[in-house]
């Protein structure tokens, strides 16, 4: 036989490996689509409580590690602002 011959030629443990592998992937994407949906939903229902409740306490019920992230951010965000708008003075 010649190497042409051999060209799209697979043995079944070959095509079986080739699915697994094909359906560990969907799974995979499967997965991240799930995990996407649900931190879309969380964000959705803590924007709802904080509409509903108050920042404040929706703030208070965050874990003490999420306050000071979010405080983190929120006191970079607003010192980047008062730097760009004292800029040029």
């Amino acid at each position: 036989m010649s190497r042409d011959d051999y060209i799209g030629v697979s043995t079944p443990e070959e095509d079986d490996e080739w699915e697994n592998k094909e359906r560990q992937l969907q799974n995979r994407l499967e997965q991240e689509a799930q995990e996407e949906a649900h931190k879309h939903f969380v964000i959705q229902e803590f924007s709802h409580l904080i509409l509903e409740d108050g920042p404040a306490t929706a703030y208070s019920r965050l874990s003490k590690d999420a306050q000071e992230e979010l405080r983190a951010l929120i006191i970079n965000e607003f010192t980047r602002r008062l730097t760009e708008a004292n800029t040029g003075l």
